[in-house]
């Protein structure tokens, strides 16, 4: 039987990935029910992949998961994935929707050289970029890969309900992609206190002391935390899969950018919703909330995404 191999499928607790995995492995069983499926962990892909080189045969596929880690932020990922590339110079590789970003340093431009000297010498690498400007990019960089245009492949899920909704669910970065300053959020919590009759303070990250989440934990955990989405009134995130979530549980959604442009750009997949707005000033919030809550077209459709994705896998494998 042929094989699919998706490496890189996240064992920590970022909500966002693990909604990604189980996005990815959900497509592919629907669309090629002809293939067998495994499933490689991120933590295994830099120091174990040579272990399995003589199981994977030339015909398999490999794809590597999705995300927002092309680049320098997240060191370990590209890691990995390059790694990946190299052992495996003969099989067809596709990278499902990522974001691309090297800082503007010195040790961005050293790991982008690393990255394209990889990329670029594989015969048969495909790459599909999440948001315009990192199609842009990986066009440019990544010259000798097949490089498409699509949207994150959360948005191949629909998790719509009709549940009743209460209060308003704050999602708020704390890490190295934070933008908000903490005056910003005050602010926005003393005029969520005004309109509404409560709000929750979650995240979208189980903390990093989580060193291993699969199987039945992460649909248990991604389902609490549709729960969550698919309960509030409103969210107001600088996440982008805080966005994502709200708009595939029709949750009313003002969402603020991170440090790149990843975000931003992928707002533009979903800025049809009349119930998603993107906020570059915090001193329109109040003027939004009320169109968001007030929004009527609160129906989301996942199919243009789920279509754009299978079309593009179904030429490639």
């Amino acid at each position: 039987m042929k094989k699919i191999i998706i490496m890189g499928i996240p064992h920590h607790g970022n909500i966002g990935d693990n909604a990604i995995a189980v996005a990815e492995e959900e497509l592919i069983k629907k669309f090629f029910p002809q293939y067998k499926v495994y499933i490689m962990q991120e933590k295994y892909l830099d120091v174990c992949v040579n272990k399995v080189k003589k199981v994977i045969k030339d015909e398999d596929i490999i794809l590597l998961h999705g995300g927002g880690n092309i680049g320098d932020t997240y060191e370990r990922p590209e890691k990995g994935r390059r790694e990946v590339i190299k052992t495996f110079p003969n099989n067809k590789i596709i990278i499902f929707p990522q974001t691309a970003y090297f800082s503007d340093t010195e040790k961005g431009k050293e790991e982008l050289k690393k990255s394209k000297e990889i990329y670029n010498n594989h015969k048969n690498l495909v790459i599909l970029a999440r948001e315009e400007k990192s199609y842009e990019f990986m066009k440019e960089e990544f010259y000798n890969c097949k490089i498409y245009l699509t949207p994150d492949i959360v948005m191949t899920l629909n998790k719509s309900t009709n549940q009743n909704r209460e209060g308003a669910l704050l999602l708020f970065r704390t890490d190295k992609e934070k933008t908000l300053e903490n005056q910003d959020i005050e602010k926005i919590k003393k005029i969520v206190e005004d309109k509404f009759k409560k709000y929750i303070m979650s995240d979208m990250n189980l903390g990093s002391g989580i060193v291993n989440i699969g199987g039945k934990k992460r649909e248990e955990v991604l389902e609490n935390k549709f729960k969550q989405f698919q309960t509030s009134q409103i969210v107001i995130t600088d996440r982008l899969h805080g966005m994502i979530f709200a708009a595939i549980t029709e949750t009313p959604c003002i969402v603020f950018g991170n440090f790149n442009h990843k975000i931003s750009e992928s707002y533009k997949w979903l800025k049809n919703l009349e119930y998603i707005k993107f906020c570059s000033d915090i001193n329109k919030i109040e003027d939004i909330i009320e169109k968001v809550t007030k929004s009527e077209n609160k129906k989301y459709d996942n199919k243009f995404a789920e279509e754009a994705i299978a079309k593009i896998l179904k030429k490639e494998i």
